[in-house]
Formats: C-alpha cells, structure tokens, sequence
C-alpha cells in the first residue's frame, strides 16, 4: 500500500492532476482490500460483497462531485467532513437493499456516466509547487491507516457493510485533500475528475470477481481482473480532459 500512494502521488506530479488522479482510479486500494477479504472469509464471503460493493462506489462517486463543489467554498477539512457524509448518506440509504447484480451495475454506470456529465472541470492550470519532505510519507501513513481498518473490520462487519465499504475513498480523500490543500480547489477538481473517469474500470474489477471467483483460484482471479482493468481504463483515458 505505501509504494502504491508514493507512485500515484509522483504521476500526479509528473503527468498533472487529471491523468494523474486517473491512475489513482485504478482500483490499488478497493483491490486489496477485496483480496484480503477474500484470503481470510473465503471466495463466497468477497463474492457476496460485489452488490453491496457497486452501491457503496455510488458513494464515492458522490464524494468526488460533493468535495469538488464545497471546495470552491471552504477549506480542505470541512469540504471532506461534508464529502464523508455524502458518502455514508448514499452507504446508509443502501442497507437493508436487495439488488442483483444486474441492476447495481445499471445504477453504478448511469450514475457514475451522469456524474462526470456535470462534474465541474476546471481548464485552468496550477504550477506545480515543491512539496515538503513529510508530503508523501505522511499521504502513505493516512491511506495504510485507512485500508487496515477497513479489512479487520470485515471481521465484525459482515458482508453488506464489508461490501459497502470497500471502495471507501481512500485514495479519493487522499489525493483531493493533499492536493485542495498544497495547490487549490481547482487543482482538486481535476484530480478528482480523472479518479471518477477510472470508475468504468472499477466497475468492471467488481463484477470480474462475482464472477470468476467462483470458477478460479483466488490469485488468478485478481492477477486477470487487475490486467483486465488496464486494459479497460487504456480505452477510457482519451476522454480524458488533460
């Protein structure tokens, strides 16, 4: 997890925030946290996870658009306090909800599609500035904090609440809050923009392990989904507005 951030944060700095906040999308967090739920509760209790999991990205895709709105306005703390709890509104507003499978990946897509429609894009450009030597490190220990908490909470949160929960936006607050704070709101919404342009990949990795755990091993099945993922987010990335 920690060279996962330290990588993401230097693209970011390398490419910009829009191409940058896209390889952040890429499920690096969600991953994880599914595979290791899948290592200790087994294939049945990941796969169990995938409808609850589609709902729960409804959430962070919310994020995204709530933080690069409230960003304009305010600060980075209350603009991701009021962020997480649009997160946990949509979370909470899914309990107690039966779906297919079919029909979370409907509502995921027209969501997430109608989101990016309206997400406010910020064509204006911000120099990248020298960061602090602590930047990435402490980026690393707030997001390794999060992704430790999240999968020894599976032990105590069953299925609906694992599921909803694994694609909290880890890496989402991460680099939007890093970046509102050190370069702008609209350098935040940029990154953020380029996060949600990944979540047709995300969705894919999702439904890729409701489907092929249940007929393959668990390593073989997230080493395809994570390749399958790429080559999703390649077809993807020249929407992207750089």
């Amino acid at each position: 997890m920690p060279p996962l951030i330290a990588g993401v944060t230097m693209a970011v700095r390398k490419w910009g925030e829009g191409f940058g906040g896209f390889i952040g999308g890429f499920p690096w967090i969600a991953g994880p946290i599914s595979f290791f739920i899948a290592i200790e509760h087994g294939a049945p209790f990941a796969v169990s996870t995938i409808p609850s999991a589609l709902l729960g990205s409804i959430g962070t895709i919310f994020f995204a658009l709530v933080y690069a709105i409230s960003s304009t306005r305010l600060a980075w703390l209350p603009s991701v306090l009021i962020s997480y709890l649009a997160f946990f509104i949509v979370a909470l507003a899914s309990l107690g909800r039966t779906v297919s499978i079919s029909a979370a990946i409907v509502l995921n897509l027209i969501v997430l599609t109608g989101v990016l429609y309206i997400f406010p894009k910020s064509e204006k450009k911000t120099e990248s500035k020298k960061q602090p030597v602590y930047d990435i490190p402490l980026r690393m220990l707030v997001a390794t904090f999060f992704v430790v908490i999240l999968t020894q909470a599976a032990d105590y949160l069953g299925p609906t609440w694992s599921g909803i929960l694994t694609p909290f936006p880890i890496m989402t607050s991460t680099l939007a809050v890093f970046t509102h704070a050190q370069q702008g709101p609209q350098a935040a919404a940029r990154i953020l923009y380029g996060l949600l342009l990944a979540g047709y990949g995300f969705v894919a990795f999702l439904v890729g392990v409701f489907w092929l755990l249940p007929v393959m091993s668990i390593g073989w099945a997230y080493l395809i989904l994570t390749i399958s993922t790429m080559v999703i987010n390649g077809a993807t990335v020249r929407l992207l507005k750089k």
